[in-house]
């Protein structure tokens, strides 16, 4: 179950709004585990002075201990609107990106929920270096809240069905934006943006005519269309509402215009290229599109990634 124990980082003095509600909804049904980790960064030299001074070890033990006075605060206050999640609280010390991932594997955490729009961002939509971090490194799926606490209606799960080898890495999407969409009763809209790259090139050293392009780009198109078809059949009795889009032009800027014209709540996709080296590249596509997505974005990862940070563990 994907939803079984959230981690939830929670930055040093950042407050607690409604920003996860839709996400603590999901938990506080299932009545799952939800654990909140605050990574208290720049003091490995503290750390290592503390071996030699009592004096920096105070310093050291009082950070740590407000921290986790403010995350038992956080705690008792989300307690009482959710009542059925079981909450812990963790403080760590060092790079919080790589603690994060850490923390998520010692905890056996099956989902990373991260708030990306605090008010140090220039931008409202601006995802900051640790959640693109954690979306390159960490093999748990990441969902990056949205900047509004809109419930979630309308879902779109962004596929490759370029080539048959990602038909694997399709399924695992489409089959937690399925849960996701059971859990908030939102409807599915799935995803691919498609163009024919050569196009140029064809008419103007292939000796193509026009009507030849146009008939390679209606097959393509035709055959796109039919993998999408054949990825949502197993799925034709679920109760989830469905529905394919297929957008004609580059994906980094078609989609995120369909998701803002279509009143998208949500954007369910994966975060490695087929090209990408194991454990370090989040797909080009991927990256691109996230400062402009104003929407909750959830990125999941192939089974056969393993995350760098753990040292391929």
């Amino acid at each position: 179950m994907s939803f079984r124990h959230l981690l939830l980082p929670v930055a040093p003095e950042q407050p607690l709004r409604d920003d996860f509600q839709a996400v603590l909804q999901i938990a506080d049904t299932l009545s799952a585990k939800v654990t909140l980790v605050t990574v208290i960064e720049k003091l490995d030299e503290l750390k290592e002075i503390s071996q030699y001074s009592c004096t920096a070890l105070g310093l050291l033990d009082e950070a740590t201990k407000s921290s986790h006075q403010a995350l038992e605060k956080h705690v008792q206050l989300l307690k009482t609107k959710y009542p059925n999640i079981r909450f812990s609280a963790v403080v760590r010390l060092g790079i919080p990106f790589i603690e994060i991932i850490k923390a998520a594997d010692e905890f056996e955490a099956s989902m990373i929920v991260i708030d990306t729009h605090r008010q140090d961002k220039t931008q409202a939509c601006q995802r900051g270096s640790t959640t693109r971090h954690l979306m390159r490194k960490s093999a748990l799926p990441i969902w990056s809240n949205s900047t509004h606490d809109a419930p979630i209606r309308r879902i779109a799960v962004a596929v490759d069905v370029a080539s048959q080898e990602q038909t694997t890495f399709n399924e695992k999407i489409l089959s937690l934006a399925l849960e996701v969409c059971a859990l908030t009763g939102a409807e599915l809209i799935l995803l691919h943006a498609w163009r024919l790259e050569l196009e140029g090139f064809f008419r103007k050293w292939g000796s193509y005519r026009e009507l030849d392009v146009d008939l390679i780009s209606k097959d393509m198109r035709t055959d796109r269309a039919e993998r999408m078809k054949s990825l949502l059949a197993p799925h034709s009795h679920s109760p989830v509402k469905q529905q394919m889009k297929l957008l004609e032009g580059e994906a980094k800027a078609v989609i995120p215009r369909f998701v803002t014209e279509q009143a998208i709540d949500m954007v369910i996709m994966g975060s490695l290229s087929r090209t990408g080296i194991a454990g370090f590249l989040m797909g080009n596509t991927a990256e691109s599109m996230l400062d402009k997505l104003t929407c909750s974005v959830l990125t999941l990862k192939p089974d056969a990634f393993r995350s760098p940070v753990l040292g391929g563990k």
